[in-house]
């Protein structure tokens, strides 16, 4: 441990193996997991049908590079661009990557259509599009962004949810705005119908639209993409945490139009669309796509949130500062006005794993597939861990 870089502050928990819902540390102590891996286990661990993929294709080859065909990259890309309606695919390792890929496509969209003097970025306050030097340009977080040099030019953070700055914002420069459908990290805040229509009405101008759902896709909010429920249909979507069942793997999707102006060279990566990532990520979508899945899963999400609305009620009528519930689907917490270190603490002592997202949001990500009872264990660890 003397040897790892301190960038990730104290941690005092070893994990020693894992099973559906479940944690193990290396003291035998078990946790129920609404962690995940920051949403990466939608299925939660050791999910059958991914280790039996993974396991399948490490027999085969292990890696051999974009210089060759690859067969579970072309039918993943094939699976996602169906479900999805959009048409090419770029693979790559992770979220940020993918938001890097996703603004040099739009920037050369622009350019290749003969407009060179259309490069700017617009996003929001509270985002998290990644911490390389484009994605953490675009990121609406100063403690991201300070201390790190001048970033790349060309972005814009405008005011989240603010539909009329928006608006005015769009100008001749404008290639694309980068958006989160719920802004996760910086608090669970949910884009509203109105800066949606803000946002609709500029790519209806021309603007394209790049929907970040690294962590709102594939499932976590109780959608393939959680834009849908916005009622908007992106040029470009970028995809990681969940898509690799656990092993690192990120996408852009994006219309054949952006397709087009990418060509042999532009862009690249060593690593990208891994053949043993790609088998597990085919597996993750194949379990989505099962006949009620969704269904199921956002039936046991509503079941969750009015569960922690009545906790929550409750608590308040003890005294205690929190609420309201926020989020969608299985992206989901509560305002908590106290010490929340502590209060997570609390929630190991009890045999729960949670995370916080902002300032003062308890954020709960358990996997898709958490049954009702351990809804209920969920629940009932939070009640425990919450007091005066």
């Amino acid at each position: 441990m003397d040897h790892l870089l301190h960038n990730y502050g104290p941690r005092d928990l070893t994990i020693d193996r894992g099973h559906g819902s479940w944690v193990w540390d290396t003291d035998g102590n078990r946790y129920l997991d609404c962690v995940t891996g920051v949403a990466v286990n939608a299925f939660g661990h050791l999910h059958p049908p991914i280790v039996a993929a993974v396991k399948a294709q490490l027999e085969r080859y292990l890696h051999a590079s974009n210089l060759y065909l690859m067969e579970p990259q072309i039918r993943l890309a094939e699976a996602l661009c169906g479900a999805m309606g959009l048409d090419k695919a770029f693979f790559c390792n992770s979220g940020t990557e993918a938001n890097e890929g996703a603004i040099k496509f739009a920037r050369r969209h622009w350019l290749e259509k003969g407009h060179p003097g259309k490069f700017q970025i617009l996003s929001f306050t509270s985002s998290f599009h990644g911490r390389t030097y484009a994605s953490m340009a675009a990121t609406g977080q100063e403690k991201i962004r300070k201390g790190f040099g001048p970033l790349p030019e060309g972005f814009r953070i405008l005011p989240v949810n603010d539909a009329a700055v928006l608006k005015a914002a769009v100008g001749p420069e404008t290639a694309a705005i980068l958006f989160e459908p719920i802004l996760a990290e910086g608090g669970i805040i949910s884009v509203s119908a109105e800066a949606a229509s803000a946002m609709a009405e500029a790519q209806a101008k021309g603007v394209l639209l790049i929907a970040d759902e690294i962590q709102t896709g594939l499932g976590r909010t109780g959608e393939l993409l959680a834009s849908r429920a916005l009622g908007l249909k992106p040029d470009l979507v970028t995809l990681a945490k969940p898509l690799g069942g656990g092993l690192p793997l990120g996408a852009v999707l994006m219309r054949e139009e952006v397709a087009a102006s990418i060509h042999v060279g532009d862009h690249g990566s060593t690593f990208g669309g891994n053949p043993v990532a790609c088998a597990a990520g085919l597996a993750v979508l194949e379990g989505l796509l099962q006949t009620g899945f969704l269904e199921g899963a956002r039936k046991r999400a509503a079941g969750l949130r009015k569960e922690l609305e009545s906790l929550i009620l409750n608590k308040s009528a003890q005294g205690i500062d929190c609420g309201p519930v926020v989020g969608k689907g299985f992206l989901t917490g509560f305002r908590f006005g106290g010490d929340l270190a502590a209060f997570q603490k609390a929630c190991r002592g009890n045999g729960l794993l949670v995370h916080r997202a902002g300032q003062d949001i308890v954020r709960l990500l358990p996997p898709l597939n958490i049954s009702t009872e351990e809804i209920g264990e969920l629940i009932d660890r939070l009640d425990r861990s919450m007091v005066r």
